[in-house]
């Protein structure tokens, strides 16, 4: 979904509204329009609607998801490195997991 909204049609019409912050903080990370916010929410609540269909869910794994997906969210956008890029080399699968600023 992210590269579909930085493609020029949908990147003009809605996602451009997050990425006019100057310079970007954690509150940028939940700064979208209304339509987009939807679709993101429809997204990450695939895994949840799955652990609940499958009987799999419980409290804890429903708060750690939550947490996790707003975590990384605010982290690549607080505009500091924390992890070093030399990880993301050694250990590539990391990119699918972690999310920077860069």
């Amino acid at each position: 979904m992210t590269r579909a909204l930085h493609q020029h049609f949908l990147y003009s019409r809605y996602h451009s509204h997050h990425h006019s912050s100057v310079v970007t903080e954690p509150i940028t990370s939940v700064v979208h329009p209304f339509a987009e916010r939807i679709l993101y929410s429809l997204l990450f609540a695939i895994a949840l609607l799955t652990t609940l269909y499958t009987r799999t869910a419980s409290i804890i794994s429903l708060a750690a998801y939550v947490t996790y997906i707003d975590f990384m969210n605010n982290m690549g956008h607080c505009n500091y490195e924390f992890i070093p890029k030399c990880l993301f080399q050694c250990f590539p699968f990391l990119n699918y997991i972690m999310y920077t600023p860069s």
